[in-house]
């Protein structure tokens, strides 16, 4: 007799519908079920009923000429302790459009600076096109780069030593307070978007918004339940749960208890629809396999169709593995912001 929990596991999954499983026929529906859905995943992840700060304390801490932009770094008081907040701010008239960035994981946000104490490791990164956040600079766009939690700065003392990280941690201390690492860091992301919205050199009603792997999730998520996010692309995040992360071993701040009940990320991305959205995966990406991309981009699809909004939604896949595009990031946001 076999053991194995793998079949029972599988014939869960196939014979699952969540609550919120894309099904709309019609534009109402489509609106009704948005608003439905939106508020309970919001619910799901502690953000309902959570007012964001209307008062705010940052302290410049450093700022640091780049050539075509300059970093400001920022402390950034949450409460529950400081967050490290970089704004790259270009050197051109004003006023800019914003694009929100968020790293995935590794050594934390100076991966998308395109910066590392070891010149080597910053080359290599460099290379695998994870300094979007600098290359978005670059092309005109003030950025909001944060740190997020479980990374870089931001640690716990129980530091996961092979990655140096304690994202594994915090997910743990948040579930167990009945709280996600995945809405902590929504909550620091819309915090940081509503003190940006208090500068005059912004394009007012213009928000962007990115990131690559574990920063995808909080671009995808932050799009579809905060509303001043106007465009977005999200790199080598989204696929299907069941490929993705229930198919393999993945970093344990990618799960949220009681997801599955409501629905798959397919019918978060549906969230997003008619805003213009373009995901980034590679073809060959070991562990967001290209098969469940395609399966959950059907039902995006569907939704943008019914919202006569087809043009404003885009699949770019690339040949390589688990990497960003630049060029798609930035084709896209010249296109839409």
């Amino acid at each position: 007799m076999m053991f194995n929990m793998q079949p029972g596991v599988e014939q869960e999954h196939e014979a699952h519908q969540g609550k919120y499983t894309f099904a709309a026929q019609s534009v109402d529906d489509l609106r009704t079920w948005q608003q439905t859905f939106r508020a309970e995943l919001a619910q799901l992840l502690g953000l309902a009923d959570r007012p964001l700060p209307q008062s705010f304390a940052a302290e410049l801490l450093d700022s640091v000429d780049c050539g075509d932009y300059i970093e400001e770094k920022y402390a950034f008081q949450m409460p529950d302790g400081p967050m490290p907040v970089y704004l790259l701010v270009p050197k051109a008239e004003p006023p800019f459009k914003l694009i929100m960035a968020f790293h995935g994981h590794g050594p934390g946000v100076g991966t998308i600076l395109g910066k590392h104490p070891d010149p080597t490791v910053q080359q290599a990164m460099i290379d695998n096109q994870d300094n979007f956040a600098q290359e978005l600079a670059r092309a005109g766009y003030l950025v909001c780069a944060v740190e997020q939690r479980g990374f870089g700065e931001r640690l716990t003392d129980q530091v996961k030593p092979d990655n140096h990280n304690s994202c594994r941690h915090l997910a743990f201390d948040y579930m167990m307070h009945g709280k996600t690492l995945l809405g902590e860091r929504l909550f620091d992301a819309m915090t940081a978007l509503s003190w940006l919205q208090q500068r005059d050199d912004l394009v007012p009603g213009i928000v962007g918004n990115t990131g690559h792997s574990g920063g995808g999730t909080t671009a995808l998520y932050l799009a579809a339940l905060d509303d001043r996010i106007t465009t977005s692309v999200v790199g080598c995040y989204f696929c299907d749960y069941y490929y993705s992360i229930l198919g393999m071993s993945h970093c344990e701040c990618n799960y949220v208890p009681g997801l599955l009940p409501l629905g798959d990320v397919a019918d978060v991305g549906a969230l997003i629809t008619p805003k213009p959205l373009r995901f980034i995966n590679g073809q060959v990406d070991p562990i967001f396999p290209i098969e469940g991309v395609h399966k959950a981009y059907k039902t995006v699809e569907r939704a943008y169709a019914l919202a006569d909004a087809q043009d404003d939604l885009s699949l770019y896949v690339h040949p390589a593995g688990h990497r960003y595009d630049l060029a798609a990031s930035v084709e896209w946001f010249n296109k839409w912001l």
